[in-house]
């Protein structure tokens, strides 16, 4: 892997669109999700974008389109960036499940035996939680994708393959705690599907991420890792105490559409 900085002005120039990846990336990490036993009440807090860094995408949004990926719902994705959203702002929810792509809405088709699946996992995770499980939290309102926050125990991956024998099943622990999904779907192949909507090469989409549901997705684009020991890419960009990997990432765009290499 490569510093960001070593990046060539050919391949700056060669970039249509960037992705960026949310917790840990352009937010802090650090969901607060309490579920009570029955599910009826939930209660859920999350971080907010900077207004410097929405001010920078304001600007960033003349040299290229923007797009974020994350496993995050597709309303909080929406929510998270209204004040920038326009037709050149595409966002990919769910670890690539959800596509708003040019105002319309796309996903894959599921089987019943797959939504079955995880309505299994989810009941028997929702029993230890009503047999008074501390380490478990709750669950994040999902569509195709489930996403438990808990400690990381081994009881959970244990579980999604005991419930899918045929291993149809990815069970990937997020920092915060485990997505469970189809494994015929990633963020990587939701880079593919917004490469073939904006009829570009998926190498010329910036892809940016931190988590093991990022390799993917690092490794179709043109990677920038902020967790180079966790997950590989094509670059990375160093550790600053009080500015997150997106932020400075897009500050270092910006400084070199800046100097007047590209113009909008």
């Amino acid at each position: 892997m490569k510093n960001i900085k070593e990046i060539s002005p050919k391949d700056l120039a060669a970039l249509k669109a960037i992705t960026f990846d949310i917790d840990g990336v352009i937010i802090p990490t650090g969901t607060e999700l309490r579920e009570n036993a029955d599910g009826t009440e939930l209660y859920m807090k999350s971080k907010q974008l900077s207004r410097q860094f929405l001010e920078n995408l304001k600007e960033l949004k003349k040299y290229l389109k923007i797009n974020f990926s994350s496993g995050r719902n597709l309303l909080y994705l929406k929510s998270l960036v209204n004040e920038i959203f326009d037709e050149s702002v595409f966002l990919q929810a769910e670890n690539g499940n959800l596509n708003w792509f040019g105002g319309a809405v796309t996903h894959p088709p599921y089987s019943a035996g797959y939504f079955q699946k995880l309505k299994l996992i989810r009941e028997r995770i929702k029993k230890m939680i009503a047999q008074g499980d501390k380490r478990i939290r709750g669950f994040e309102p999902k569509m195709f994708i489930l996403t438990l926050h808990s400690d990381q125990m081994e009881e959970i991956p244990s579980l999604v393959t005991e419930a899918d024998p045929e291993g149809e099943l990815y069970c990937l622990w997020t920092n915060e705690g485990y997505d469970v999904g189809s494994r015929t779907m990633s963020k990587g192949r939701g880079i593919e599907k917004l490469a073939q909507h904006l009829n570009i090469r998926p190498k010329e989409i910036m892809t940016t991420g931190n988590n093991y549901n990022d390799a993917e997705m690092l490794q179709v684009g043109t990677g920038v890792t902020f967790e180079p020991e966790r997950v590989e890419a094509d670059y990375f960009i160093e550790h600053q105490r009080d500015q997150l990997g997106g932020e400075l990432l897009t500050e270092f765009l910006l400084e070199y559409y800046r100097r007047g290499r590209i113009r909008p």
